[in-house]
C-alpha cells in the first residue's frame, strides 16, 4: 500500500486506502462513524498531493474520544473531521494544507479562593464590552457568547495531590481577530483575500484543497503562532478585568491550532510538554453544563499495550507510523458534537461534488436520513463516556473533578 502508485488507482481504492490511515480511538457512535466517513475524503485528496509534491501520501488521522464533525460547513465540505491529531509529515516539511482552519481556540483554567457573585461578573462583563479593549494595537473581539464559547465556574474536587483552588473558572475562546488578513497573511483560507491570492488550488476528484509551499509556509506558520499566542493573552485580558480581585492561572491551553508544519490539533489537547506551545502539563476536559468538567494531567501516548488493544498496532506498524502514534499526544477537550438519532453510515452518494451521507436512524434502522451539510443538524454535547474512554486508553491521569456551579454565556 505504500509503494502505490495513486494516480492508477480509483476513486473507491483511494478511499480504501484513505481510510486505513484513520487511527480511531473515539466512541464509534452515529457522529463518529460520521467524522471517519467523511475524514476518508479528505486523507485521500492529502494523499494525492502529497505524491504529487513528491512528499510521501501518508497523512494521517488520529482521533481522541470525542471523535466528531467539524461544525464549519468549509472545513467539513473539504473532508476534514473532527476531535484529534492530523498529520502529514515529521513536522519540518514545509506543506501546509489550509482548508484545516486553524483558529487557534484554547481554554484557560483560572482557580479562585473565593466564589464569584454571577450578577458582579455579569455587569463587569458589560462593562467591558462597552469600551474598546486591545492588545499590541488589535482590538480584541469579544466572542465567548458565540458557538461553544463560555465562561464557566466550578467546585474543585481534587483527586489527586496536586494542590488546587477550592474554585476553578474556564474561559474558552479564539481568535477571530486573524482570520481575515486584517492583521496580516491570515488564518482561513475563504476569509484571507491575502491568502487566496498566494496559496495553490489543488483540484482532486475528491475536491479541491488549496496548499502552501516553502516561504509561504513558513510565513503563515509564523502567522498562526503569532495568532495562538494572542488567542491566549486574550483570554489572560478577559480574565484580569472579570476577576481582578485576584486569581492563579492553573493552564492556558490550545485545543485546535497548527504545531508545526505537518501536525494539525483539530479540538484536541496537545500533551506533548516539549512544544513551546504548550505551557502546562495540566489540561481540561469539559463536556456538557450540566454534568462535571474534568482536570486531567497529560501523558505521553498511545502505549504499544494500548494500541494492541484497539487493533491499532499491527496497522501502524505495517504503515511505518507507530512512532507517530506512540507520540500522539492527544486528549479530549471536550466531549464534541453528538447527532443522538444517527445510528450509523450506510453509503455516500455523490452528485456534483457534493457529498450525501445515507444514515440509519436509532429508532428505526430502516429508516434513512440523508445528510449533505451537517452544520444545520441539531446537535448535543457527549457525557462522561469520552472521559471513560479517556482513562480506559490512558490518555492522561485525572486530577480533579470540576462541579458545575454557573455558566455565562453572553
Amino acid at each position: 500500500m505504500l509503494s502505490q502508485n495513486l494516480l492508477a488507482l480509483s476513486k473507491v481504492e483511494l478511499l480504501d486506502r484513505a481510510s486505513q490511515f484513520i487511527f480511531s480511538t473515539g466512541l464509534n457512535d452515529g457522529t463518529s462513524k460520521l467524522c471517519k466517513a467523511n475524514m476518508k475524503y479528505g486523507l485521500a485528496q492529502f494523499h494525492l498531493i502529497q505524491e504529487k509534491y513528491g512528499f510521501e501520501p501518508k497523512a494521517t488521522f488520529i482521533s481522541s474520544p470525542d471523535e466528531t464533525i467539524s461544525r464549519n460547513e468549509f472545513r467539513w465540505n473539504s473532508g476534514i473531521g473532527y476531535g484529534g491529531r492530523l498529520n502529514w509529515g515529521i513536522g519540518k516539511e514545509k506543506l501546509i494544507f489550509l482548508n484545516s482552519k486553524p483558529n487557534c481556540c484554547g481554554i484557560l483554567v483560572g482557580g479562585l479562593e473565593e466564589l464569584p457573585d454571577p450578577y458582579n461578573l455579569i455587569t463587569k462583563i458589560d462593562r467591558i464590552k462597552s469600551e474598546p479593549l486591545y492588545y499590541d494595537d488589535i482590538l480584541i473581539d469579544w466572542d465567548y457568547g458565540i458557538s461553544n464559547h463560555f465562561i464557566n465556574c466550578f467546585e474543585t474536587k481534587k483527586l489527586s495531590d496536586i494542590d488546587l483552588p477550592p474554585y476553578i473558572f474556564l474561559i474558552h475562546g479564539s481568535a477571530p481577530e486573524f482570520r481575515d488578513d486584517y492583521h496580516g497573511i491570515g488564518l482561513y483560507i475563504d476569509k484571507s483575500k491575502t491568502l487566496q491570492d498566494i496559496a495553490i488550488e489543488e483540484k482532486t476528484k475528491f475536491g479541491t484543497q488549496y496548499i502552501l509551499l516553502d516561504s509561504d509556509a513558513t510565513e503563515y506558520f509564523k502567522f498562526s503562532k503569532k495568532a495562538l499566542e494572542f488567542s491566549g493573552i486574550k483570554r489572560e485580558i478577559i480574565a484580569n478585568n472579570l476577576f481582578d480581585y485576584g486569581y492563579k492561572i492553573i493552564c492556558n491551553q490550545p485545543h485546535q491550532f497548527l504545531k508545526d508544519y505537518n501536525n494539525m490539533y483539530l479540538g484536541s489537547n496537545c500533551t506533548d510538554v516539549s512544544c513551546e506551545l504548550i505551557n502546562s502539563d495540566k489540561f481540561p476536559t469539559t463536556l456538557r453544563a450540566d454534568i462535571a468538567a474534568y482536570l486531567f494531567k497529560g501523558k505521553k501516548n498511545f502505549s504499544e499495550i494500548t494500541l494492541k488493544n484497539q487493533n491499532l498496532f499491527e496497522r501502524a506498524t505495517d504503515f511505518e507510523l507507530l512512532e507517530l502514534l506512540t507520540n500522539a499526544n492527544i486528549l479530549p477537550h471536550g466531549g464534541g458534537y453528538s447527532f443522538n438519532d444517527v445510528e450509523d453510515v450506510l453509503d455516500i452518494l455523490e452528485y456534483k461534488d457534493q457529498r450525501y451521507f445515507v444514515t440509519s436512524l436509532k429508532t428505526n434502522t430502516s429508516r434513512l436520513k440523508i445528510i449533505r451539510n451537517v452544520s444545520e443538524l441539531q446537535f448535543e454535547y457527549r457525557g462522561r463516556d469520552v472521559v471513560l474512554k479517556t482513562i480506559q486508553l490512558d490518555l492522561g491521569e485525572i486530577i480533579a473533578r470540576l462541579n458545575p456551579l454557573f455558566s455565562l454565556k453572553l
